[in-house]
């Protein structure tokens, strides 16, 4: 049967007429008459705008002024509406010093305190030409008197003001007060005028009160409890030394923050800086600064607030409180921990306080204003002093300010002012330095209305040559320029952070900022080493931090008792480009031994501890879909042990000790942790099990299906590379399963260009036996002698553990079997021991982790290598074993002595 396909009639007419014209000669357009088609309208790319306020009361009186900015029908943006949040700023203060009909024009109280004037009050007008005649003059006049309106009608209208509706405005009774500057020719009049004899004695007051603390007393702006989680496992985007930068320019010159201060010594830049922190657990909500030393410190295992107290009194530190917390009732402590909410308390109660700055990034920071006797040099003695004096007044992002009268209604009339508080910290002049590749790039803004004419000085650590030291640098106002500034990094420079101090002066006054040339090591590779004769292979990943793109790279292997004499030797040719970086993969033709290997490249180099056996057993793996899922599993197994891999965050899922069927890896995987739902719950710390990796808190790796391959499925050993790419940030795990026993290796190769991604923390989580609990003994080689620690059930707690050796042990004493992990003892900063608890909101679960905190570098490939080993019996006779194959790592001191 034939079958018939109906066409329709019009529109088979209209594609023959198409094709009939397309095919027309010469009728067809050059795509060079081509152009982008226009915007539907340009003038609203940006999108429509709504402005909306409110002035009255929800649950307090208050005034909020916005912006709805409106793209496509779907985007919506929400931005206060910038000039009317500073005029109603204004308005507040005002009404908090007494004053809510003032109106005081800028400058007006810079131009009072830099000048000499004669005072009147109520003058006729002839009389104050006269006194004009010969200087310059402050008025008080009378609004109703004809002097006063004489004064009035000089000045603008305000119209911004009149479209504010500030509820202060409907209060009965309320007095108008006008304070200003009038000026000809080179005279200056200051005017106060008001009708109220209450309202000016009120302002004469604050004036007085003004001037008493300027002229004893020197500001110091700063940034309090600041910070980034530089090296943490929970991720903030910065570096102290670029928050530090940001602080500069913002005028600070000094700062409460941790671990920069040596950096600082090195560019010369003479800021007041302290160390503090809170605890962890078992905590009040309190934080100590000031202490000379914070050895001994176990910020997350401090069971009692007294025990904490004497911590911090015994070395000479201050300890402050939350304001509204009962449970601090019954202790002694320094002073307040101020929040906006607590400002009555904070105000009027004579109790020392800090506002705490938090973390900087686009939320605007709180400062603290501090008071010092006028020419002390500020230290961080005389910081102190004045916190602990009530010398200081904290202000938070929108100018609303705690603190004493004293002081805080000095520092609201400055600003109101605006022109005194910007002259004295250069806010019209802005200072931003950034490191791109090998070039220093700095960012000179003069936002004022005058020429700016200086020196711009660039000052590098030793360890950096700047190509350009010191410009000469003349900047029209309302303008911005650009300096780009070559960087040559020394030797010295490599593997270190290294401060960059930028400084601009001119006649009346100077702007700073920090950047950072954060370098790799130049000589990259794994620590430490297990393979398997005849050959092992061994990476290098080379930063070049020369000017040249051509050097040798050489790889010597030497045996472990003679480091004099290599038994292998070999090269091969390096080509990154200057401020690159390359890996390179040599093949080593080792026998079973134990060794040490060296990797050189422009004149640094690095040591790997290398163990190598024969060959030997039988290991398999193969690929299954153990939850039916779709993503496939990996079950690597021997004699010995079974262990099961996840694509899923690269991990290790099981880790089965045969001899006792258990898996020494808490698991809860497939099973879902009964927050699943929560939202955003990918957000936070998911608790899939295994042996997995802490990169970001939650990790980015948690939930990520990683490309797996298996490069070896049989023989004396067995192996599964799993990679993925987090954005252009590459991470490989090589998992390797020997023959012949227990040994699983994971060898990490990470290539990181999100610097905020700077700390990765490989773990098993650890449940020994039928469960984790009081019969498991945890052990760890820490400096001062081995620490054993058992779980608590009532409660989790942690510790961080600095080491001796590269290891941890566990053993269940009830089930008899253990566990030993082993890494590079000089890679991690410190060990994190954590015991959980299903009190936890993350996690519900009882285990035990032992996390070594590694930190990752960018501009290179950072390796990192880790060994499981579990079995029965004491968990010395896995230590010993793993002795036995050189992959036991010990402090350079330790094995000085020649002992472990």
């Amino acid at each position: 049967m034939r079958r018939h396909r109906t066409r329709h009639p019009v529109a088979g007419f209209v594609l023959a007429a198409w094709l009939a014209v397309g095919a027309a000669p010469g009728a067809a357009d050059s795509l060079d008459n081509y152009r982008p088609g226009a915007s539907p309208d340009p003038a609203l790319s940006a999108g429509f705008e709504t402005a909306g306020q409110f002035n009255g009361y929800t649950n307090y009186w208050h005034d909020v002024y916005w912006r709805w900015t409106q793209y496509g029908n779907l985007f919506l943006l929400s931005r206060p509406d910038v000039a009317k949040s500073v005029a109603q700023n204004k308005v507040d203060i005002a009404e908090e010093l007494g004053l809510p009909g003032l109106w005081m024009a800028e400058g007006f109280i810079d131009t009072c305190l830099r000048g000499r004037f004669r005072n009147f009050e109520n003058p006729e007008a002839a009389v104050l030409e006269k006194v004009l005649d010969a200087g310059d003059a402050f008025v008080w006049a009378d609004a109703s008197s004809p002097l006063g309106r004489k004064l009035l009608a000089a000045l603008p209208a305000s119209p911004e003001r009149a479209r504010l509706r500030s509820h202060q405005f409907s209060a009965n009774g309320i007095e108008e007060i006008r304070a200003f500057e009038l000026r000809h020719d080179s005279r200056r009049l200051l005017a106060v005028v008001t009708d109220s004899a209450e309202v000016r004695r009120r302002f004469k007051t604050l004036l007085a009160g003004l001037q008493a603390v300027v002229g004893r007393f020197d500001l110091h702006r700063g940034w309090f409890g600041t910070g980034t989680l530089l090296h943490s496992v929970t991720c903030f985007p910065g570096h102290p030394l670029e928050v530090i930068g940001r602080g500069l320019d913002q005028g600070n010159d000094w700062f409460t923050f941790g671990g920069y201060m040596d950096w600082l010594a090195e560019v010369g830049l003479d800021v007041v800086t302290d160390v503090g922190t809170g605890k962890a657990t078992h905590s009040l909500g309190t934080v100590a600064y000031g202490l000379a030393s914070w050895d001994g410190l176990k910020i997350q295992d401090m069971p009692t607030e007294e025990e904490w107290i004497r911590f911090v009194r015994d070395r000479g530190g201050h300890i402050f409180r939350p304001v509204d917390s009962t449970d601090c009732d019954g202790y002694d402590y320094d002073g307040y921990i101020a929040v906006d909410g607590n400002k009555k308390q904070v105000d009027r109660e004579d109790v020392p306080f800090i506002l705490q700055t938090g973390m900087v990034r686009e939320e605007a920071p709180a400062c603290m204003m501090l008071f010092t006797p006028k020419g002390e040099r500020l230290t961080r003695e005389s910081m102190w002093r004045a916190i602990l004096a009530r010398r200081a007044v904290g202000v938070l992002p929108h100018g609303r300010m705690l603190g004493p009268a004293e002081f805080r209604n000095a520092l609201q009339l400055l600003l109101l002012d605006r022109v005194f508080l910007e002259a004295r910290f250069g806010d019209r002049i802005r200072l931003e330095a950034a490191v791109d590749g090998r070039e220093l790039v700095v960012r000179l803004v003069n936002a004022g209305a005058e020429a700016l004419s200086g020196t711009l000085e660039v000052r590098p650590s030793p360890r950096v040559r700047a190509a350009k030291g010191r410009l000469t640098t003349e900047l029209p106002a309302r303008s911005e320029r650009t300096y780009r500034i070559k960087l040559e990094p020394t030797a010295a420079a490599v593997a270190r952070a290294n401060p960059i101090l930028v400084e601009m002066r001119w006649p009346s006054g100077r702007k700073r900022t920090l950047a950072v040339l954060d370098l790799p090591p130049a000589v990259s590779v794994h620590k430490l080493l297990y393979g398997q004769s005849p050959e092992v292979v061994y990476p290098v990943a080379v930063h070049n931090f020369t000017a040249s793109s051509r050097y040798e790279v050489t790889v010597k292997a030497y045996a472990k008792e003679d480091t004099q004499r290599p038994v292998y030797e070999t090269s091969l040719a390096g080509t990154a480009d200057p401020g690159g970086h390359e890996e390179l993969t040599f093949r080593l033709p080792l026998g079973p031994g134990a060794y040490t290997v060296r990797a050189e490249a422009l004149g640094l180099g690095a040591e790997t501890q290398l163990g190598v056996e024969a060959a030997s057993g039988r290991a398999t793996v193969e690929a299954v879909d153990l939850d039916g899922d779709g993503v496939m599993e990996y079950r690597m197994e021997n004699s010995k042990v079974r262990a099961t891999l996840l694509a899923t965050g690269a991990r290790i899922i099981e880790y089965i000790v045969k001899e006792r069927g258990d898996n020494v890896l808490f698991k809860l995987w497939p099973e879902r942790e009964d927050t699943d739902r929560r939202p955003f719950r990918e957000r936070g710390f998911y608790p899939y099990g295994g042996f997995e990796d802490f990169l970001g808190q939650a990790s980015i790796e948690t939930h990520k299906v990683y490309d797996a391959e298996i490069v070896s499925s049989q023989g004396p050993s067995v192996q599964v590379r799993m990679r993925a790419d987090y954005f252009g940030n590459r991470l490989e795990k090589i998992f390797t399963l020997y023959g012949d026993s227990p040994l699983v290796e994971v060898r990490f190769a990470l290539e990181f260009r999100n610097p905020e991604l700077n700390m990765l923390g490989p773990q098993p989580i650890l449940s020994l036996g039928e469960r984790h609990w009081t019969e498991d003994v945890f052990v760890v080689p820490a400096v001062g002698g081995r620490r054993e620690v058992r779980m608590r059930p009532e409660e989790y707690f942690g510790e961080v553990l600095f080491l001796e050796e590269g290891w941890n042990a566990g053993r269940d004493t009830s089930e008899d079997v253990f566990f030993v992990g082993a890494f590079p003892v000089s890679e991690p900063e410190f060990l994190h021991m954590w015991m959980n608890h299903p009190s936890n909101g993350e996690s519900h679960h009882y285990y035990a982790e032992f996390q070594p905190w590694v930190p990752i570098f960018q501009k290179t490939v950072r390796y990192f290598s880790y060994y499981l080993w579990g079995g029965t019996g004491p968990w010395e006779s896995g230590l010993d074993e793993l002795l036995r194959r050189n992959l036991i790592t010990i402090r350079p001191s330790r094995e000085a002595g020649g002992s472990r």
